[in-house]
């Protein structure tokens, strides 16, 4: 009986690992303050408490994200290095910039969606160009081909958008690159350019001061938060599906069962009333829970939508 016992335990599984067993370094390849370093502070604040490690985040900055992207890609695939990735790093750059020293897709062992953004199409309030009210009216402004628009540089996620527009709605428009999105909004505001496409978020306190005036929603559905605001799509510019995302990613071969128990934290986190309301004052929504494989998917797909977009303005350029 007893060595019926013996073989039937060493017959079993061993039990994985306790996990983390050490710090769980979050790297967030932007500069601290932004909306996705924040939510990546957040997050792993949830998870520090969740899975009673410690989740520490890390800000390593350079070439739109590719530096704290290629940090992960060569780091050890355990669980304990992880990207908080964006739309840009894993969306934009993969499409635009010919050097990268990642593949968006294949170097990286996605976990979950953890918050989307909608942008947003906002004009100057008065001029140029005068009176645009819709987006019927900015088409008729932008018909002789002498507009322009304003993103937050070169490749980046709202010069992508506004070529996706163009395209969308046949129109043609000078490209103004600034330093960043905050001096395009301003440039948007001064009435510099005729139009720009940014995150809801960042466009909504300039919207409720009266310096610029949101005329349409980028995204297929409206935003609760502005009901009355239609979409691209009912005026229109079709298709046009377009939010900025981030999702946490570990490094290729990091074991399955650690992404998934990572996958089910973040969820579970991302479930918590008082952590979605903190996202939602970040302009940041919730998404539908997806696993490791749905995240995969996903991240496939914009990378093959953003590509349509380059190529379609003939975008390819060298990594800053």
């Amino acid at each position: 009986m007893q060595r019926r016992s013996l073989l039937a335990l060493a017959a079993l599984p061993m039990p994985a690992l306790a996990f983390p067993e050490r710090s769980v370094t979050i790297i967030v390849p932007f500069a601290a303050g932004g909306s996705t370093d924040i939510a990546a502070r957040l997050i792993a604040e949830r998870l520090s408490a969740l899975l009673s490690g410690r989740f520490v985040v890390e800000n390593r900055t350079g070439a739109g994200g590719a530096v704290g992207s290629e940090a992960v890609k060569r780091a050890t695939p355990d669980g304990h290095t992880l990207l908080m990735a964006s739309a840009s790093s894993h969306g934009a750059n993969p499409a635009v910039f010919r050097d990268l020293p990642y593949d968006a897709v294949s170097d990286f062992a996605p976990i979950a969606l953890t918050g989307v953004t909608p942008l947003a199409l906002a004009v100057p309030p008065s001029g140029p160009p005068l009176g645009v009210v819709d987006v019927a009216g900015l088409r008729a402004a932008l018909a002789d081909g002498r507009g322009n628009y304003g993103s937050a540089g070169a490749g980046s996620i709202t010069h992508l958008a506004g070529e996706m527009f163009l395209s969308r709605a046949g129109l043609r428009a000078e490209h103004i690159p600034y330093r960043g999105g905050a001096p395009a909004l301003e440039a948007l505001a001064r009435g510099e350019v005729t139009f720009a496409l940014d995150t809801l978020a960042g466009l909504n306190a300039l919207s409720e001061a009266g310096r610029i005036r949101l005329i349409a929603m980028g995204t297929a559905r409206r935003a609760p938060t502005h009901p009355q605001l239609l979409t691209l799509e009912e005026q229109g510019v079709a298709p046009f599906d377009l939010s900025t995302w981030n999702a946490l990613l570990a490094p290729r071969g990091t074991p399955p069962e650690r992404l998934a128990g990572l996958s089910r934290a973040v969820h579970e986190a991302l479930a918590e009333p008082a952590l979605a309301q903190r996202l939602a004052g970040l302009g940041v929504g919730v998404p539908e829970p997806t696993g490791p494989a749905q995240t995969a998917e996903f991240i496939a797909a914009e990378v093959g939508k953003f590509r349509a977009i380059a190529e379609g303005a003939g975008l390819r350029l060298e990594r800053p």
